[in-house]
């Protein structure tokens, strides 16, 4: 029987780390399944007008397709995971093939705004406003080619907005969750915590 996690929070608060350690704690095979890949090909528009729309609604990301790609993926068939570019908004050509494992953790910003009885133990990673602005701004300047003020200006016209009214109300749909204020690795005592939790749930 597939197993699956759902790894919500907003953006900065450490999801994919957390779901990577994760993944070398469980027993089994484990596959990784990020949200982020399914935003919404944007190529149709001018780069100018992609630039304007607000990434930060669940809107504009094809959940639709997770939830299919997720299904069959349980179901036990293989999957061709899209591509994203986050620098340009557009799917890239090619896509990547995912198999299906005992285990699959699916991570991403909206994650929990999906019906959440798709998924057999939700996490909500939770992490100051500052603290998560900061990763941002390294991860977006290092991986992204944006400049910083660009991304506090994102910050503060959508991102800050979006998380209050679509990302912070999941923190209560969650079965655990993660405080994640360190940039020093994985807190080994919350993550021995949640692992129990999982374990006592899913066996």
């Amino acid at each position: 029987m597939v197993k699956v996690l759902a790894i919500c929070g907003g953006s900065g608060s450490g999801k994919s780390f957390l779901a990577h350690a994760i993944k070398e704690n469980l027993p089994s095979d484990t596959v990784i399944l990020s949200y982020d890949n399914y935003y919404r090909d944007q190529s149709h528009l001018s780069f100018q007008e992609r630039e304007k729309l607000n990434y930060d609604d669940p809107a504009q990301l094809d959940g639709d397709l997770f939830l299919q790609h997720l299904q069959a993926l349980k179901s036990g068939e293989s999957v061709r995971i899209p591509q994203y570019d986050f620098a340009s908004h557009t799917r890239k050509k090619v896509s990547k093939p995912l198999s299906s494992t005992e285990w699959i953790i699916c991570e991403g910003i909206m994650l929990l705004t999906l019906p959440k009885d798709v998924f057999d133990f939700a996490i909500y990673v939770d992490a100051d406003d500052d603290v998560r602005l900061a990763r941002r701004i390294v991860r977006d300047t290092t991986l992204r080619g944006r400049t910083i003020e660009s991304v506090v200006a994102q910050y503060l016209s959508s991102v800050k907005p979006m998380h209050k009214k679509h990302v912070e109300p999941c923190r209560e749909l969650a079965d655990f969750v993660y405080l994640n204020n360190h940039n020093n690795g994985i807190d080994r005592q919350q993550l021995e915590h949640l692992l129990s939790a999982v374990h006592s749930k899913l066996g």
